[in-house]
């Protein structure tokens, strides 16, 4: 995993491609939730997204977490992505509108490209 680099908003290209980060961490379906919970204790940890190999299948949240067993039944496949060729202005009307800090970036294929990813501040894109 290479290191984070933050692009201010005003710098940013065009396109979500551009400003992505492009080797996202993801988990498997079959992750245990009590991993997945351990993940969750760090605070910079908002949001997991969830691949069979480059396959994108969505996301799982802290407050999406079942009792037990593997996160599976809770990967949220209904959540927000964008392809890598939207233009980041939709990036970020996706994060006025939901607040969101994190946005899978997924191709046409549904294949996992990368992911956006806003600092704390939302002042710039982590890449």
């Amino acid at each position: 995993m290479s290191p984070t680099r933050h692009i201010p908003i005003d710098d940013a290209g065009p396109a979500v491609s551009d400003v992505m980060l492009r080797d996202p961490r993801t988990i498997p379906p079959d992750t245990p939730v009590d991993d997945v919970r351990e993940t969750f204790a760090n605070p910079s940890v908002k949001l997991l997204v969830v691949a069979d190999g480059e396959r994108y299948l969505g996301t799982v949240g802290p407050d999406d977490l079942p009792a037990s067993g593997t996160i599976a039944q809770a990967v949220r496949a209904d959540g927000q992505s964008l392809p890598p060729d939207a233009p980041v202005t939709e990036a970020m009307r996706i994060m006025e509108e939901t607040a969101s800090s994190r946005i899978p970036v997924v191709d046409g294929d549904g294949r996992l490209q990368g992911l956006v990813c806003f600092n704390k501040g939302r002042t710039a894109f982590c890449a």
